[in-house]
């Protein structure tokens, strides 16, 4: 099925609780689903809160030619880098010291590497298994946080089981998105860029009209690009304090959510 250009759709995707779980893995259904809609000659592109160096060679191969990363601060099309937010020095060593200091085990995340705490010992389960498959799929890419030079965009913690949440959100809520991820991860994201930021600047480059915009999402990282795009829809395992935010819904991303999703807008 061939279509004219004036037809083509971008359909950005999530990918933890979207199209994959540590614990499941990346669903059959789902990585059809994606192959058809590029087979019917629309564009997927990941649009994650993972910055480039977690974006696992498992989900590139799903056939994404088109990325936004680290929830906004970084954006390529076809290998080609359109930009890339950086933290200076001092700031990015300012707010890993602020993650130690209200007890969040620090993982700051940029292009090449991800740079984590050394002492494991507070973190809670979910996260320990959260940093043994980063270790297994991409060992190449983690460093500690007491390296000389930290090139980072954006500082997830892990919650530990002597974290101050609300005494670290209260000091850095000026400079940064702070997002809560089920108590397991706090995400701090630098203002002015979120997932919206890095869908507009890519639609720009390769032509689409945002009337021609989709995207799956399940979590509060999400709602920028939700409400962004023309139809933005909420996966049925998404935080229930969105369903009221979000005009589409699907099924759970583990019971057909984006295969049937795609099915429901007719891009396959």
């Amino acid at each position: 099925k061939i279509i004219g250009i004036s037809m083509i759709k971008a359909v950005f995707f999530d990918i933890d609780g979207t199209i994959y779980s540590y614990e499941k893995g990346i669903p059959k259904d789902t990585a059809k689903a994606i192959e058809l809609l590029k087979a019917n000659g629309h564009i997927p592109v990941i649009c994650t809160g993972r910055t480039k160096c977690m974006i696992y060679p498992d989900f590139i191969n799903l056939g994404f030619d088109n990325i936004i990363a680290g929830a906004g601060t970084y954006c390529e099309t076809n290998g080609k880098e359109l930009y890339y937010k950086k933290l200076e020095d001092a700031e990015a060593r300012r707010v890993i010291d602020g993650f130690l200091e209200y007890g969040f085990f620090p993982l700051a995340e940029g292009k090449e590497y991800i740079y984590v705490g050394t002492d494991t010992s507070n973190l809670i389960h979910a996260n320990v298994q959260y940093m043994d498959v980063h270790y297994e799929k991409n060992p190449n890419s983690i460093k500690t946080v007491e390296e000389k030079h930290i090139e980072i965009s954006k500082v997830t913690g892990g919650f530990q089981n002597d974290s101050d949440m609300k005494a670290f959100s209260e000091k850095f809520k000026n400079d940064y998105s702070i997002i809560n991820h089920n108590n397991m991860l706090l995400e701090f994201i630098p203002k002015g860029y979120n997932k919206a930021v890095g869908i507009d600047r890519l639609i720009k480059e390769i032509g689409i009209p945002k009337e021609d915009t989709y995207a799956f999402g399940d979590s509060f990282n999400d709602i920028d690009m939700l409400n962004y795009v023309e139809y933005g829809c909420l996966m049925g395992n998404g935080n229930q304090e969105l369903k009221n935010k979000v005009e589409y819904k699907t099924d759970r991303f583990d019971e057909g959510g984006i295969y049937n999703g795609l099915k429901k807008f007719e891009l396959i």
